[in-house]
């Protein structure tokens, strides 16, 4: 048993996560604690410890991160925001004696040559320095990415969630949004010919993935899954054959 600190847990897939952890951890294994900007009243209301954090202030979150053992970070947001508050933690983490650290990576194996991903990282680079036993869990891009429009209904998986449309369910927790492909109209906007293969992973394999990982006696450097492995022309085809065009 190990107690497990998620950073910004409260939204998109971090809520996920931690939605799947607590299905998961239904004996009570885990300590799960919460690290949030703000309170969360419905999560305090499961159990969950939500502790209020400033990740400007380097002495609240070094006590906030004082019985932890492993920290995950779940961050999102704006990447300087997401490398400023990941840094601050590393800093904290270190002080306070946490064992394990794993950044908010949860895509490819590389950051290199993609610009949006550049403060990755640097998080990356001061996570190989940190003193902790770290890894990076990579999962490719997730599938919930081709959920927006989706018809189907809400499943018991969405029911547990209190997903209130399938829809809703089949995002888990991304915004609505048309990622290359808008199955709506039918149009797809193919990176390159489109031909590249791509893995894709469900969301909540990812946070089932993770957690088995708590379990593990060390961790290596990369930590990796994998759901389907199909390119974008693949997906099309997909589509195509289930829309009937």
């Amino acid at each position: 048993m190990v107690t497990v600190a998620l950073a910004g847990a409260s939204t998109g897939f971090g809520l996920t996560m931690l939605r799947t952890f607590l299905h998961l951890n239904t004996d009570g294994k885990h300590t799960l604690i919460l690290l949030s900007r703000s309170a969360q009243p419905e999560l305090t209301a499961l159990g969950i410890d939500v502790r209020a954090v400033d990740y400007t202030n380097h002495v609240q979150l070094v006590h906030a991160l004082s019985d932890v053992h492993t920290l995950l970070s779940v961050i999102g947001g704006s990447p300087e925001g997401m490398r400023k508050a990941q840094l601050a933690m590393i800093d904290a983490a270190g002080e306070a004696g946490v064992k394990r650290f794993a950044p908010s990576e949860y895509a490819g194996t590389s950051n290199d040559g993609i610009d949006l991903y550049q403060p990755k990282s640097e998080v990356w680079a001061a996570t190989q320095g940190c003193g902790m036993e770290y890894t990076r869990f990579s999962c490719g891009l997730f599938m919930s990415l081709l959920a927006t429009g989706t018809p189907k209904t809400v499943t018991t998986v969405g029911q547990r969630e209190g997903a209130r449309s399938g829809e809703e369910e089949a995002l888990a927790g991304l915004r609505p949004w048309n990622f290359v492909i808008n199955m709506k109209v039918g149009t797809a906007d193919l990176p390159g010919d489109g031909s590249a293969e791509v893995t894709w992973t469900d969301m909540r394999d990812v946070a089932s993935f993770v957690f088995c990982a708590l379990d593990l006696e060390a961790w290596p450097e990369e930590l990796g899954v994998r759901g389907d492995v199909k390119s974008f022309r693949d997906i099309v085809g997909v589509v195509e054959k289930v829309q009937k065009r």
